[in-house]
């Protein structure tokens, strides 16, 4: 775990880096107050989608605003939920109304409780508002999550994309929100990682210590903030991926089959979460997808690759599966949603369409 920051006071770090994001995008402004950020007037009217949560996760979520993903974003501070006020303040005063807003979170307690608790306000205020929260982790299987549900990592960002792409298209509130459920209801994502992180300004102390991870191990299943995972394990890259991509996809495993898998056309994510050097990722990226074709005989038709959704400088990655389905619009794919054009700085995928589906032309060796 390493322990030395740059910035260490927690408030300042996290509204520097939210100020940043108004330098790198001019078309965003940023309310410090509030801790939001939000697209400047100007824009087409369209269905206007919020999300957010704790910081520490990014470029989640400040940085997918913009054109054609989220509208606005609300941030709390480092692992910690917005409060409802904040929230109410995002949907009521720095997003258009006028055909409704969408509002997309993650499944952890503190989000779905404050951001619920907005939204219902708003909604008695008489605005049109809906809430989508996405829990998309199989690290933790259905026997252990109850009630509660699969936690949300970063196949949410997937989610927010194609949302954003179809309001930015003029959809209704009710497609949008439609297409948004049946994106979330066919991602599986799951995590692994050699140790946990430090909150910068925080006491050098692990959340806990019974938990904590001995030399060499990885864990497989840690959530994104230092929560426990399923197994401490001794393995090498491809034992690893192995086991990540069974919890993924094996239909026989009756606490993890979340989804089906009767399609080959997926894209995959293949997600950073902060630490790792992009060397390895890229070492990662080959592996998983080596394993999904001889194994699944899957072959990924959009491969995204980066930083989507951090834990601080977290030593992990994660994978996330999206299994793509007919959305029921009339020319009108999943995959075209995804590779619609974005102006949200966050979002790394700059491959354009025709590459993707352009014949390979063989070179020489």
């Amino acid at each position: 775990m390493s322990t030395k920051h740059f910035i260490n006071d927690p408030d300042h770090l996290v509204n520097t880096a939210l100020h940043s994001l108004t330098l790198t995008n001019p078309s965003l402004a940023f309310d410090e107050q509030n801790k939001i950020i939000h697209r400047r007037p100007g824009y087409a009217s369209q269905v206007s989608i919020i999300s957010g949560g704790g910081s520490g996760h990014e470029p989640s979520f400040g940085a997918y605003v913009g054109e054609g993903f989220l509208t606005a974003a609300v941030a709390g501070t480092i692992f910690a939920s917005p409060n409802a006020e904040q929230i109410y303040k995002t949907i009521i005063s720095k997003v258009e109304r006028e055909k409704g807003i969408l509002v997309i979170v993650m499944n952890y307690t503190g989000d779905v409780l404050n951001f619920g608790m907005a939204v219902e306000r708003a909604k008695s205020s008489g605005l049109n508002v809906k809430m989508l929260v996405v829990g998309d982790d199989v690290g933790v299987g259905r026997e252990r999550s109850g009630k509660v549900g699969r936690r949300g990592i970063a196949g949410t960002i997937l989610v927010q994309k194609i949302s954003g792409a179809l309001a930015a298209r003029g959809a209704s509130l009710d497609e949008v929100y439609r297409v948004a459920r049946l994106t979330a209801d066919n991602i599986v994502s799951l995590g692994a990682s050699l140790g946990h992180v430090h909150v910068p300004g925080r006491e050098i102390i692990d959340p806990d210590p019974s938990c904590a991870l001995e030399s060499g191990k990885i864990e497989i299943g840690m959530g994104i903030h230092n929560e426990a995972g399923t197994a401490q394990v001794d393995i090498s890259l491809p034992e690893l991926v192995k086991v990540m991509l069974a919890q993924l996809l094996d239909p026989n495993d009756l606490d993890r089959a979340f989804i089906k898998m009767d399609s080959t056309k997926v894209a995959l994510l293949i997600n950073n979460l902060g630490g790792v050097s992009s060397l390895e990722i890229g070492g990662i990226t080959s592996e998983v997808i080596i394993q999904l074709e001889k194994n699944y005989r899957i072959k990924p038709i959009r491969v995204l690759t980066g930083t989507f959704m951090s834990s601080l400088n977290g030593l992990g990655f994660s994978i996330s599966i999206l299994k793509m389905v007919n959305i029921n619009i009339e020319d009108l794919s999943m995959l075209q949603l995804l590779d619609d054009a974005s102006e949200a700085t966050g979002w790394a995928a700059p491959i354009r369409k025709t590459t993707w589906e352009r014949e390979p032309i063989a070179t020489s060796r």
